[in-house]
C-alpha cells in the first residue's frame, strides 16, 4: 500500500510541475508511477466499480473515445479517459494515477481508454477489461507495425485477457474486426446497411487493405462497399460473411446532418457532430459501446447536440473571422476519406487546404503512404483551390499534389506551419473555409501555435 501510495502522488506531482512549466509530457507521471511500482495500473485499474473498457483499432480511437465518455457522463456514470491521446502503456497508467487529485483511487465508475494497438496485450493482461471494442484495421506507420496481420494478431492477443463476463464490441463491416468474434459468446456487431441512394456518394477509391476472408484466404465478395474494405461482404469460397448486425446505421442525411440508428428493439434519429462517412462509424461505435454498457438509446439524440469533437478531430475553430478545422491525417485511407469530407461540406465557396507533413517517429517516417491518397479524385471535384503544404516534408507532399495535377500556381510551399497558416489567413477571404490537415506532431505544433494565439485551449484543459 505504501509503495502504491508513494507511486500515485510522485506521479502527480511530476505532472503538475509538467504542466506548470509548459513542457507537456502527458506520458510522464506513468513513467514514473511504474517505476516505483510496477503493478500501479492493475491496481488502480480493480477498484474500478464498473471496470475497463479498452478502445483500439487503427483510426477512430480518439473520437469514438471521446463521444463515448460524453454520452456515460451524460447517463451520470462517472468515466476516466485518457482525453489527451495518450494511448501508450505509459499514458494509460497516466491517466489513472492522475484521476483524482487527492485520493489514491480513481474517483470514477468506468476506465474507457484509449488503447493503441501495439499495447493491447499488455493493456489488456494488466486491466482485464469488462470490454474490448474495435474501430477498424488499416495499413498504417508501416515502419513500426510491419504489415496489417501483425497489427490483427497484436489486437487478438487481447481477447484473452477479458473478464469472465467481457464484451467484444467490433465493427462487422470490417472482415478482419468482424473475424475476432468467431467463437466467442458475447460480441456486439456495429455497421452499416444504408439503402442505395445513400450509396451514392462514396468514395470508389481507397487502399484495398484487407478485401480477403480471414478464413480462408479468398477473395471477399461486396454486396455493398462503403469504404476501402469495409461493406456487406461475402466469401464465395467458404461461405463465411458479415455476421448480423446488433446496431446498424439505415440512413445518412449529409445534408441534416443526421443518422438513423437500428437496434433490434428500437430506431432512433441523432444528430451527426463531425461530417465524413467515417465519423458515422464512429458515432455508431460510441452508441453501441455505451447501449452495451446500459445507457438507453433515445436520450442520446438529446445529449448529442452538445458535444464538441475531439482534439484535432474535424475540430472547428474560429480565428479572424475564418472558420478553420483540424483533422488529423495518418495513413491513406483516413487521408482520403478526411479529404472526402472535406467535399461532403463544401458549398459554392471552394475551400483552403493546409497540408502539415512531419515524418518524427509518432507520425511514422514512412511517408511513401502518401502516394496511396486519392488526391487525383479531390483535383478532379475541385473543391479545394489553394493547397498550402508545410512541415518537415513539405516537399515530398508538393511533389505529391503535382503529380495529382493540380496546377502549381494553386501550391503554395511554406515549411513553417505556423507562418504558413498566418498568410492563409491573410490572404484568404473570410468566407473561405479553412483545412488543416497535420500528421500527428504537426497536429500538436499547430494547436500549440494557436493555443498562444488565444484561439483555443490547452487540449488538457478543454
Amino acid at each position: 500500500m505504501l509503495r502504491l501510495w508513494i507511486a500515485v502522488y510522485m506521479a502527480r506531482l511530476v505532472g503538475m510541475l509538467s504542466r506548470i512549466s509548459g513542457r507537456g509530457g502527458s506520458s510522464l507521471p506513468g513513467i514514473v508511477a511504474r517505476r516505483i511500482d510496477p503493478g500501479v495500473l492493475m491496481k488502480l485499474s480493480l477498484r474500478l466499480q464498473k471496470g475497463v473498457v479498452l478502445l483500439t483499432g487503427t483510426n477512430g480511437k480518439t473520437t469514438t473515445a471521446a463521444l463515448s465518455a460524453f454520452l456515460l457522463k451524460a447517463n451520470g456514470i462517472r468515466v476516466v479517459h485518457n482525453r489527451a491521446g495518450a494511448n501508450l502503456i505509459l499514458g494509460l497508467t497516466a491517466t489513472l494515477v492522475q484521476a483524482s487529485r487527492w485520493r489514491i483511487y480513481p474517483r470514477a465508475d468506468l476506465a474507457l481508454l484509449e488503447t493503441d494497438e501495439a499495447s493491447v496485450p499488455k493493456a489488456a493482461k494488466e486491466t482485464v477489461p469488462r470490454a474490448l471494442v474495435v474501430t477498424n484495421f488499416f495499413r498504417d506507420q508501416l515502419d513500426r507495425y510491419g504489415e496489417l496481420s501483425t497489427t490483427v494478431g497484436l489486437v487478438k492477443r487481447g481477447l484473452d485477457e477479458l473478464a469472465e463476463d467481457g464484451w467484444l464490441v467490433l465493427n462487422a463491416d470490417d472482415p478482419q474486426v468482424a473475424f475476432l468474434g468467431e467463437g466467442y459468446g458475447r460480441v456486439v456487431y456495429f455497421g452499416l446497411q444504408l439503402a442505395a441512394d445513400d450509396q451514392s456518394v462514396l468514395s470508389q477509391h481507397d487502399a484495398a487493405d484487407a478485401r480477403f476472408c480471414p478464413r480462408c484466404g479468398q477473395a471477399l465478395v461486396y454486396r455493398t462497399q462503403y469504404y476501402a474494405h469495409l461493406g456487406d461482404y461475402r466469401c464465395g469460397h467458404c461461405g463465411w460473411e458479415r455476421p448480423g448486425l446488433d446496431w446498424a446505421v439505415t440512413e445518412w442525411n449529409r445534408r441534416q446532418g443526421t443518422m438513423t440508428i437500428r437496434s433490434k428493439n428500437e430506431t432512433a434519429v441523432l444528430p451527426i457532430r463531425t461530417p465524413g462517412i467515417y465519423n458515422v462509424y464512429n458515432q455508431l461505435a460510441a452508441v453501441a459501446i455505451c447501449a452495451t454498457l446500459g445507457a438507453p438509446l433515445r436520450p442520446m439524440s438529446q445529449h448529442l447536440e452538445s458535444f464538441e469533437p475531439a482534439f484535432g478531430r474535424m475540430e472547428k475553430v474560429l480565428i479572424q473571422g475564418h472558420t478553420v478545422w483540424l483533422a488529423l491525417v495518418k495513413n491513406p485511407v483516413g487521408f482520403t476519406q478526411v479529404l472526402q469530407a472535406v467535399g461532403d461540406t463544401a458549398g459554392n465557396t471552394p475551400q483552403w487546404a493546409l497540408l502539415v507533413i512531419n515524418d518524427r517517429y509518432a507520425d511514422g517516417q514512412d511517408v511513401s503512404w502518401l502516394w496511396d491518397v486519392d488526391f487525383e479524385r479531390v483535383h478532379r471535384a475541385q473543391y479545394i483551390d489553394h493547397w498550402w503544404v508545410s512541415g518537415i516534408r513539405a516537399y515530398d507532399m508538393a511533389l505529391r499534389l503535382q503529380y495529382a495535377g493540380i496546377p502549381d500556381h494553386q501550391v503554395h510551399v511554406v515549411e513553417s506551419p505556423s507562418r504558413a497558416l498566418d498568410n492563409m489567413l491573410k490572404e484568404a477571404a473570410t468566407d473561405v473555409p479553412i483545412y488543416i490537415m497535420p500528421t500527428y506532431t504537426a497536429l500538436l505544433e499547430i494547436r500549440q501555435h494557436l493555443t498562444q494565439q488565444g484561439y483555443t485551449r490547452h487540449f488538457r484543459e478543454g
